[in-house]
């Protein structure tokens, strides 16, 4: 079988090999990039599964890196950086990033949130027993490939973004608090902000291009407003 490909993009020696061997150890094959400016090419060459990626690099910064993969790539990245302020951590989920952890960690702690990403990648994956297609207006999310298009053209969502989206559309009319949605789409045992929920309605409002599918509930949460064909 053949053993998932991460790249760790981090100019810290030490702490890039610590990382190196302890994933080997779990049966991931890793490959370390030190320097920001080869960052891109080695993403487009390695074709890894997920990326741990420092925010402070050489050559060129973790969020211009993250910035410009998701560009062309929805893989899963990680950021791990020194800075720990809620400013970072924002921007990180803004431009694209699904989870983020400070310096210094704990390499246990690392491990289970690679672990568990993959499974929340894995379980977005797999087949839906419910409508392969979801319509509205000339938008088509496409459950099988877990495609969105809109007027026919492709739309970049990351993972979390479409899962947050099909959650929503496939519950039209119905408000959720910000806590069942983070509960539903990112899983009660997983980590993270629940402000990311906010952050993925954002990105998923600017990538379809208009704001009213998504309605705001001062105070509740959101609802899907979008007519279902």
């Amino acid at each position: 079988m053949e053993l998932k490909k991460i790249l760790v993009i981090e100019d810290d020696v030490d702490l890039a090999k610590m990382m190196e061997n302890y994933l080997n150890r779990e049966n991931y094959d890793v490959l370390i990039c030190q320097q920001g400016d080869r960052a891109l090419h080695v993403v487009k060459q390695y074709q890894p599964h997920m990326v741990l990626l420092d925010l402070m690099l050489p050559g060129l910064d973790g969020l211009e890196i993250l910035k410009q993969v998701r560009a062309f790539s929805v893989v899963p990245v990680i950021i791990i950086s020194a800075k720990e302020t809620e400013v970072d951590r924002v921007l990180g989920l803004k431009i694209g990033s699904d989870d983020y952890i400070t310096k210094p960690f704990s390499i246990k702690e690392l491990v289970a949130r690679v672990e568990a990403l993959f499974r929340r990648f894995e379980y977005a994956s797999l087949p839906s027993a419910s409508s392969e297609i979801i319509a509205f207006d000339d938008i088509i999310i496409d459950l099988s490939s877990r495609n969105v298009t809109k007027g026919g053209a492709l739309v970049n969502l990351t993972m979390k973004e479409f899962d947050l989206l099909v959650f929503l559309a496939q519950s039209p009319n119905q408000a959720f608090r910000k806590e069942q949605l983070y509960d539903n789409v990112w899983g009660i045992h997983e980590y993270g902000d629940i402000n990311t929920v906010m952050i993925h309605i954002q990105k998923i409002r600017e990538k379809l291009g208009n704001s009213s599918y998504i309605t705001t509930l001062r105070g509740i949460g959101y609802r899907f407003d979008g007519e279902i064909q």
